[in-house]
């Protein structure tokens, strides 16, 4: 089939094959052109078919004009023939996984992809409860590994697209039955709230990031998010080791003999100290330095590409000598010789480091050997004082690509950025409830409970609830008060004796305290601030509890003595007991809270 490749045709026309699957593309300014080169095309596809004693079935043959701008139509399409038979004109087509449709919206394909996500979901959810029912955060990996990448598939084809807001509703609403599982959260909750209680990034900014990866790695075109642009040059090209031949693939191993101090050792270290980045190689001869070089990285480099650089400048140095009987380079990185040893690679630089030392080995004997670290090894002390010697060199005297790490987390930043501003600035009412209680946007793995995810979303068995949603007609709480959600926990006075309980237990007030303390320590009663600031240290050792009320307790003592002038308080606040103690310190920033425990 890759004959077919090579197939010359008209300009603003090519072939792509995948197994026994042909697309043929052609680009006309108008119908006639694209009839006169289809039916060239088709003539040479015919010819090179009878040559390899190849056959076209005509009733699996279709062709569909791409009617986006207006241009073609499928009541008068153009007219292609396979031995005097017309190809049949469809609407869409399915080709890889990906449903395309002439006027290139993707929405068949989408809605296929609801019904099956549905159905995965459910079919996973129902192994996951019979199997692993005790792990709650299963179906969170089960997320993340089976169904957003299934959802994000082909999005190589589609990922122009989404700048259409209904590209962009559709995927989150594909993505809403899945979050619902893992926060065992009411349906009425709204997709936004959803997202962020759930800690997991919208689809339609993962699908963005997720398509700018395709193209500046796989594409290698620049793209943009908000106003930060990614120029592909500044990254690591990622090599397919499918592209290279099994017979091609090179392993340079390694051991972990000491050294011997005999003929030619040559020790390699990278260093990071301060942000500043540097490499170092230092050789001996029977025991006596003969040779030394430092250089310095960009300061964004990793420590893996300074101990990758250490192996570089050995290579270098180890080419300016003649023919050796033994040449022995030693490192303690053991993740660059584990690199070297794979048969498969992906980094240019790993295969290039293959390369030179296949390429050496003609000539000279090179054997690499781990070492461990700071185990009082004369070369790697020596190398490893050299390293920290050139990050602080005054010029950068290399700059290596940014690896694909980097790109995914500053791809993830900025994903954050845009999940923030979208959170923050929305117009709707749409889960305006959970964003005064969680207004910074995070990715977590935090557990609630069914209880904590009604207090934070607002949808739960509260009278103010039912009767936004048509179930009562009544809003009033037995108190008197407007049945919401923080009433329930902070006001009502038939709560009041679990107030305290919420408040200690629930999870969701150490996560709403965090962004809201003065908001809810406003509204405790001053008993229950005594419980919650004598509490023990939870289970898990957070105290962002105590250390919100603490601060909160601090403030309300500092506003009292600017309304009644100094008083004498106990020694932790107005909180007595001998748990909790709280100390005061002014500083030129401002007051700084300081807790100490007392057994």
């Amino acid at each position: 089939m890759d004959t077919a490749l090579d197939l010359p045709l008209p300009q603003g026309s090519h072939i792509q094959v995948y197994a026994d699957d042909i697309i043929v593309v052609i680009r006309g300014k108008d119908k006639e052109e694209i009839e006169r080169k289809g039916n060239a095309i088709l003539e040479k596809l015919l010819a090179w078919g009878a040559e390899h004693k190849l056959s076209f079935n005509i009733q699996k043959t279709f062709q569909m004009p791409i009617n986006f701008g207006g241009r073609l139509n499928l009541r008068n399409p153009p007219i292609i023939s396979i031995n005097n038979h017309t190809i049949q004109v469809v609407n869409n087509i399915k080709y890889l996984g990906v449903t395309w449709d002439c006027c290139l919206t993707f929405t068949k394909h989408f809605k296929a992809l609801r019904d099956k996500t549905d159905s995965l979901t459910y079919k996973l959810s129902t192994v996951a409860n019979e199997f692993y029912s005790k792990r709650s955060g299963f179906f969170r990996k089960i997320y993340y590994g089976a169904i957003e990448p299934y959802l994000l598939f082909g999005v190589g084809a589609w990922g122009n697209r989404l700048k259409l807001k209904k590209i962009r509703d559709s995927l989150n609403s594909l993505q809403r039955r899945p979050l619902i599982k893992i926060t065992k959260a009411h349906r009425t909750i709204s997709t936004e709230a959803l997202q962020v209680i759930a800690g997991i990034v919208p689809l339609d900014i993962k699908a963005k990031g997720v398509f700018g990866k395709f193209l500046l790695t796989t594409i290698n075109n620049d793209t943009k998010f908000v106003s930060k642009i990614f120029k592909w040059e500044d990254y690591e090209t990622r090599l397919d080791p499918h592209n290279i031949h099994p017979a091609d693939n090179i392993s340079i191993t390694y051991d972990k003999h000491k050294p011997s101090g005999e003929e030619i050792e040559i020790y390699t270290d990278g260093s990071k100290i301060n942000d500043q980045v540097g490499a170092a190689i230092v050789a001996f001869y029977y025991n006596a330095e003969i040779f030394n070089r430092t250089i310095r990285l960009s300061d964004f480099a990793a420590v893996y590409q300074a101990e990758v650089t250490g192996i570089q400048m050995a290579l270098e140095f180890i080419s300016t000598i003649g023919p050796r009987n033994k040449i022995n380079l030693y490192t303690d990185s053991l993740s660059v010789l584990e690199a070297l040893n794979t048969f498969k690679t992906s980094k240019q630089e790993i295969l290039a480091i293959k390369n030179d030392i296949l390429e050496m080995s003609k000539e000279k004997s090179i054997t690499l050997h781990w070492i461990p670290a700071h185990t009082g090894i004369q070369g790697n002390e020596t190398a490893d004082s050299y390293a920290k010697k050139s990050t602080t060199r005054p010029n950068v005297e290399k700059i290596p690509k940014k690896s694909f790490k980097q790109l995914k987390n500053a791809i993830s930043n900025v994903q954050i950025q845009i999940w923030q501003e979208r959170w923050a600035s929305s117009t709707t009412k749409n889960g305006r409830h959970t964003e005064k209680l969680i207004p910074a946007v995070s990715i977590h793995t935090k557990k609630f409970s069914h209880f904590i995810v009604q207090f934070l979303s607002g949808h739960g068995r509260f009278a103010a609830y039912f009767v936004r949603f048509g179930r009562s007609l009544n809003i009033k709480c037995p108190c008197g008060a407007v049945g919401d959600t923080l009433h329930y926990v902070v006001n009502c006075p038939f709560t009041e004796k679990f107030s305290p309980v919420f408040v200690l237990f629930f999870s969701a007030c150490q996560f709403l305290l965090e962004f809201r303390a003065d908001q809810v320590c406003g509204s405790m009663k001053p008993r229950h601030l005594n419980c919650l600031a004598h509490f023990g240290d939870p289970p898990d050792g957070s105290i962002d509890v105590r250390e919100s009320v603490y601060s909160y307790i601090y403030k309300e003592n500092i506003a009292r003595e600017h309304l009644t002038g100094p008083q004498h308080y106990p020694e932790n606040g107005f909180v007595s007991g001998t748990r909790g103690e709280v100390s005061r310190n002014q500083e030129e920033e401002g007051l700084i809270m300081k807790r100490q425990y007392v057994a």
